[in-house]
């Protein structure tokens, strides 16, 4: 029989994978700890049954270099080397899937956000994908109102990067106060050629989430027409 301390080595490939891969890690950095003790043996087995399934085609189509490797493990135990395999297996996939995976980081963490994120990472999530605006107030009733250029992993990141389009203070009435309209001057230097795209301004303003106190839609048309209802 394999030593039961062995079956440590597939928990730590289900846990290395869990955490580490791309695929996974930005899901999982939601979970709570039974859930992820839960995730990683279920990855676990799913992995081992992976190796073991490669150990045995191997041996049959290769016995006599099976055979050899075999030789190197220093504890001779039924299933030794598909628990060292198994994690080794884990590490390699992983580093290789990873290499390929952080120009889709951004998809991976939008999944993430449409499966496990809250209603405050849906909306920066919508703004990213769809370009919609979003209405930033902060805890000093300053407000930004533009679109969200870099999603926030969810539960890691505490601060947010948003291309801004209008920016001002909330009276003491909380009436919107407009005292910057950045529109207007990325118009003016694409108008006279200076730039092509506005990312080339590098305005972006990163905020912290812990001073956003609200956050929503914001639509000018519909802002306007709320006004002129309220003059009435």
């Amino acid at each position: 029989l394999m030593p039961w301390n062995f079956l440590i080595l597939p928990l730590i490939a289900g846990y290395y994978l869990l955490t580490r891969s791309h695929f996974f890690k930005f899901k999982q950095q939601r979970f709570d700890t039974q859930r992820l003790i839960f995730e990683t043996v279920l990855l676990s087995v799913i992995v081992t049954i992976i190796t073991y399934i490669i150990r045995a085609l191997a041996e049959f189509a290769f016995p006599a270099f099976i055979a050899t490797l075999y030789k190197f493990i220093p504890i001779q135990a039924p299933y030794v080397g598909t628990a060292i395999f198994t994690l080794l297996f884990a590490i390699a996939f992983t580093e290789t899937a990873n290499l390929f995976a952080p120009k889709h980081s951004e998809k991976f963490v939008r999944k993430a956000i449409q499966r496990v994120g809250n209603e405050f990472e849906r909306m920066l999530e919508s703004s990213f994908t769809e370009g919609v605006l979003l209405q930033f107030t902060l805890d000093n009733n300053k407000f930004y109102i533009g679109w969200v250029k870099q999603l926030p992993i969810p539960s890691v990141s505490n601060y947010i990067r948003i291309i801004p389009a209008i920016s001002g203070y909330r009276n003491e009435e909380l009436e919107l106060v407009f005292t910057s309209q950045y529109l207007s001057v990325y118009s003016e230097y694409i108008r006279e050629g200076k730039i092509t795209d506005i990312e080339q301004l590098k305005i972006d303003i990163v905020l912290n989430v812990k001073n956003i106190i609200s956050v929503g839609y914001f639509d000018k048309e519909m802002y306007n027409r709320f006004n002129r209802l309220k003059e009435r």
